[in-house]
């Protein structure tokens, strides 16, 4: 249950960021901002998700490297599955104010406000889902509420060493 209200709380804080009023058209949205095992990540790909930060540019790309990680590890996340939560979470997106979600961004990437959220909640769900998988194979749940600061400690030790190690071994190249 713990582990829930975390990752819970995780996806409000995704959804704050993503819901920002910051105005997104400005940026060149094909400017490769890393590569990551030799996939390139753009303006356009962390846009998607959250508006452009220092904070927000860094924090994606520990997400990626926890998706990869997950991934490599034989953790899968299914369309299906995401469909599924997105009924689950958002039953009627309608209920959404889509003349407000993330205009600009969805300005900036071509999309109306519907398409934005409908694109947007599945690949927020799906990040979020492989995330939570990976940290639960890693490092299970913890047993108390007194575990659950040194759990996330190690936690975020853990994905700052990886978010280093890949940098250092060259895995991730920030441009």
């Amino acid at each position: 249950m713990k582990i829930k209200f975390l990752f819970l709380s995780l996806l409000a804080i995704f959804l704050l960021a993503a819901c920002s009023d910051q105005a997104s058209n400005k940026y060149d949205l094909d400017k490769i901002v890393a590569t990551l095992n030799g996939k390139d990540i753009t303006t356009r790909d962390i846009i998607s998700q959250y508006p452009i930060t220092e904070e927000n540019i860094e924090n994606y790309l520990k997400q990626e490297i926890i998706i990869d990680e997950a991934m490599n590890s034989g953790i899968t996340v299914t369309k299906e599955y995401i469909n599924e939560l997105k009924e689950t979470w958002y039953p009627n997106a309608e209920s959404v104010e889509m003349e407000n979600f993330n205009a600009k961004e969805a300005d900036a990437l071509g999309l109306t406000n519907e398409e934005y959220f409908d694109m947007w909640a599945s690949t927020i769900l799906e990040r979020v889902e492989y995330f939570q998988a990976y940290i639960k194979t890693k490092f299970g749940e913890p047993s108390s509420n007194e575990e659950v600061e040194e759990w996330g400690k190690k936690i975020d030790s853990h994905v700052n060493n990886l978010y280093e190690s890949y940098i250092e071994n060259e895995k991730l190249i920030i441009h």
